[in-house]
């Protein structure tokens, strides 16, 4: 039986790919992640903002109590979590209601007629906004209020868009220190501060890659979600130097990638 031998050489040697592709695939990935999530907090910023503008809690005042505005406004303000507490009296009421719905006004009221009671604008701690309960009865004890006024749905959502606002921070700031982590554990492996230096010049082209996932991500991201301009008057991008940062850390990646990749290979 002939056995046939293949000649040494005869098949080709097998030469490593470079894999900047991948580095940027990667940055692309978590840039885009980073990208939406930043996009996300910045819409929650600038909502809760937007709520807690327009959140109101308006105090009405009991005809028959005894006590002076003064005595109930000191009283108001004086309610743990109360941020401040405006006295609008029946008068300024009337005339803001006019000039808000002039129409109406003429319309139902007879001239002379003033049915506004004296009110009070209160404004509250976001920390207290998580436990309305709380506040309203320590409200309702206080001698001369006959009613509080404000939407329960509203303080619901102001406190949804914190939230979620804390929570993706506490997510992107995770993210981070978990690959700052990954990063040191990679460049430090075996390698000392000259060779590090040295690898600069050498794996550039890594973070080139890294870097050009990352700045992809960002136009990525950008053309998701410019179209909700068109739906929504709310609308905020992140500020641009999130956009260098993200930059910065796909070509860390891309670097450190090929880092671990020499240490491996």
């Amino acid at each position: 039986m002939d056995h046939h031998k293949h000649p040494q050489g005869a098949h080709p040697a097998h030469t490593p790919r470079k894999g900047y592709r991948v580095a940027f695939l990667l940055a692309f990935s978590a840039g885009l992640l980073a990208e939406i999530l930043l996009f996300m907090h910045a819409q929650m910023r600038e909502i809760s903002a937007l709520l807690k503008e327009d959140f109101r809690i308006v105090i009405v005042r009991d005809e028959k109590a005894k006590a002076g505005p003064d005595e109930i406004g000191a009283a108001l303000a004086g309610v743990k979590g109360t941020s401040q507490a405006v006295f609008v009296s029946r008068k300024d009421r009337l005339a803001r209601l006019k000039a808000e719905e002039p129409e109406l006004v003429a319309s139902v009221l007879s001239p002379g007629a003033n049915p506004m009671p004296d009110t009070w604008e209160v404004t509250i701690n976001e920390d207290s906004l998580g436990d309305m309960n709380s506040w309203t009865d320590a409200v309702w004890r206080i001698p001369g209020v006959a009613d509080i006024k404000y939407k329960p749905l509203e303080a619901y959502a102001i406190m949804h868009a914190v939230f979620y606002g804390h929570l993706i921070s506490l997510a992107l700031a995770m993210s981070f220190l978990a690959f700052m982590v990954m990063a040191a554990m990679a460049l430090t492996h075996g390698h000392t501060p000259a060779s590090l230096a040295a690898s600069l010049d050498a794996d550039r082209n890594w973070f080139f890659a890294g870097a050009g996932g990352a700045a992809a991500s960002a136009l990525a991201a950008y053309a998701v979600v410019y179209p909700v301009k068109y739906l929504s008057p709310v609308w905020v991008w992140p500020h641009p130097l999130w956009q260098v940062a993200v930059v910065a850390a796909g070509a860390l990646l891309g670097w450190a990638l090929c880092q671990w990749k020499n240490d491996k290979y």
